[in-house]
């Protein structure tokens, strides 16, 4: 007959390791179409001066990407995060106000001395309360990843994200646009845990024996 204690600290020992296995996991923080998988969506696209949009449908990470041309601009083009006027809710980004999140992104260009970046805009259903302003970094030919802090109003509802492009001779890359983790799939429990996992069964199995 199997000893009633042992079989409770077994399943509470189990318990535990799935429980461990259920914290390992880190679910992505993209913002909505914010990996260009699905086209451009619902970003609303903007320029001066001839800057042109498209969706690459290979390449970015997995795939997908935003493209903006500038070749023949003025100046040079913004995307925007949503084509509502006041912005998406903060709740799309998982965003309370007040809040201050890390705002990411990867970015590369067809100049390796091309300058793109973001700007993070508040707002609420009365207008616009605040703004990070035009923040430019130096991109490269190859994808990079970029990030930029932002304290979020207080009084916001909701928030734009702007992808900037201003050098009017590159062609620009974005992806995965996402606040505060950019993790794209669940984080492999370590191999430890499952060979605790294991060892349990194990034990089980022993213990089941000697008491048949």
């Amino acid at each position: 007959m199997l000893d009633t204690k042992f079989t409770k600290k077994a399943v509470l020992l189990g318990t535990a390791a799935v429980a461990l296995s259920a914290s390992a996991t880190s679910m992505a923080a993209l913002v909505p179409n914010g990996d260009f998988e699905s086209g451009l969506d619902s970003w609303a696209l903007e320029f001066a001066g001839g800057s042109t949009f498209s969706h690459s449908a290979t390449g970015g990470n997995p795939d997908g990407y935003l493209v903006m041309d500038n070749t023949s601009a003025a100046w040079g083009g913004v995307a925007v995060s949503t084509d509502d006027p006041a912005g998406s809710l903060l709740a799309d980004f998982g965003l309370t106000a007040g809040e201050t999140a890390s705002f990411l992104w990867d970015m590369k260009s067809s100049a390796a001395t091309s300058q793109g970046g973001i700007k993070v805009e508040s707002w609420n259903e009365a207008g616009f309360l605040s703004t990070t302003g035009d923040q430019f970094f130096a991109s490269t030919t190859d994808w990079a990843s970029y990030s930029y802090d932002y304290t979020v109003d207080a009084g916001a509802t909701r928030l734009k994200i702007v992808l900037l492009g201003i050098d009017n001779s590159s062609v620009f890359g974005y992806d995965n646009v996402c606040v505060n983790d950019c993790a794209t799939a669940p984080i492999p429990v370590p191999a430890a845990a499952w060979l605790f996992g294991s060892g349990l069964l194990g034990l089980f199995g022993v213990a089941r024996r000697k008491k048949a």
